[in-house]
C-alpha cells in the first residue's frame, strides 16, 4: 500500500512538472492556423477603406496569436561567406524584412544606423532582403557595419515553408523582435510618412519608432538577467542567512563535531 502511495505521489509530481513546461509553438504553425480568417477580415477592412480596423486586426493577430511563439530556424545569406542559420545569432534579434524595391523614409536608415552603433553589443541588428545578392550589394554603403545585411532568394532557398510565411503572410517591410531563444516578443510595421518630410522630421519619426523596439529587447534582456540573479541568490541564500551567519554556523558545527568526538573517546576509555 505504501509503495502504491509513493508511486502515486511521484506520478503526480512528474506529471505536474511536465504540464508546467512552456509549449514552444513555432511561428509558422501559429500564423498558418490564423492566416485564412485574418486575410478574410483584413481584405474586407481594406475594401471598406477602414484603415483603423485593418490596424486593429493586425495588432490583434500579433498580440493574441504570434507573440510568444518561436521563430522557425532558417538560413540567410550574407554577401561574403557561407549561409547562416537564424539560431546562430546568440543575442536578441532586431530583424527587419525588406527588399531593394522598398523605398524607406529619408531618415529611416540613418536612425537605424545610430541605434545599431549604440546597442550592437547587446542586440543583433539584422536586415533581411527578399532579393538577390547583386541587388543587396547596392545597399551595403547605406548601412553601418554594425547591421548584418543578409538576403534570401525565394526561388533557390530550401526553407520555403517559413520563407513563404515571413514574406507573404504579413508583408514587408516588417520588424520582428526576438529574444536570444528566438521567442517573438513583438512584430511591428515600419512607420511611413509623406515623402515631403524633411530629413530631420523623418529621422525623428523613425528614431522614435525604432527605439521602442530596442527598448523592448533591452528591457527583456535586463529582466532575464535579474531573474537569473534572483534565482542564483535564492539558491545560495535559501535559508535566509547572511554570509557571516553561515560562517559562524559552520564554525559552530565544526566545534560541535570536535566536542562530540572528544566525549565519545572519553566514554570508550571509561568503558
Amino acid at each position: 500500500m505504501k509503495k502504491l502511495l509513493v508511486l502515486g505521489i511521484l506520478f503526480f509530481y512528474f506529471n505536474n512538472s511536465f504540464a508546467q513546461e512552456e509549449r514552444k509553438i513555432p511561428f509558422s504553425v501559429a500564423i498558418s492556423s490564423h492566416l485564412i480568417k485574418y486575410n478574410q477580415k483584413i481584405d474586407a477592412a481594406y475594401q471598406d477603406r477602414d484603415l483603423e480596423r485593418a490596424e486593429f486586426l493586425f495588432d490583434s493577430l500579433v498580440t493574441n496569436h504570434l507573440n510568444g511563439t518561436y521563430m522557425d530556424n532558417f538560413n540567410v545569406y550574407p554577401l561574403k561567406g557561407e549561409s547562416i542559420s537564424l539560431e546562430e545569432y546568440e543575442k536578441p534579434i532586431f530583424l527587419i524584412t525588406s527588399a531593394s524595391w522598398c523605398v524607406p523614409g529619408i531618415g529611416e536608415i540613418p536612425a537605424l544606423n545610430d541605434l545599431a552603433d549604440r546597442f550592437h553589443d547587446q542586440i543583433d541588428f539584422v536586415v533581411l532582403f527578399w532579393d538577390t545578392k547583386e541587388n543587396l550589394k547596392e545597399k551595403v554603403k547605406e548601412y553601418t557595419q554594425n547591421i548584418k545585411l543578409v538576403h534570401i532568394d525565394e526561388k533557390t532557398n530550401q526553407d520555403s515553408y517559413i520563407i513563404n510565411k515571413l514574406k507573404h503572410a504579413l508583408g514587408f517591410p516588417m520588424m520582428y523582435f526576438m529574444d536570444s531563444n528566438k521567442k517573438i516578443l513583438d512584430i511591428r510595421k515600419i512607420v511611413t510618412h509623406h515623402s515631403s518630410e524633411t530629413l530631420s522630421n523623418s529621422y525623428s519619426i523613425h528614431f522614435n519608432s525604432l527605439s521602442k523596439g530596442v527598448s523592448l529587447l533591452i528591457s527583456n534582456l535586463d529582466l532575464n538577467s535579474e531573474t537569473s540573479t534572483t534565482e542564483s541568490d535564492t539558491i545560495q541564500n535559501k535559508d535566509n542567512r547572511s554570509e557571516e551567519e553561515r560562517n559562524i554556523d559552520e564554525e559552530y558545527e565544526i566545534y560541535k563535531r570536535e566536542q562530540d568526538s572528544l566525549n565519545n573517546n572519553t566514554k570508550r576509555k571509561n568503558n
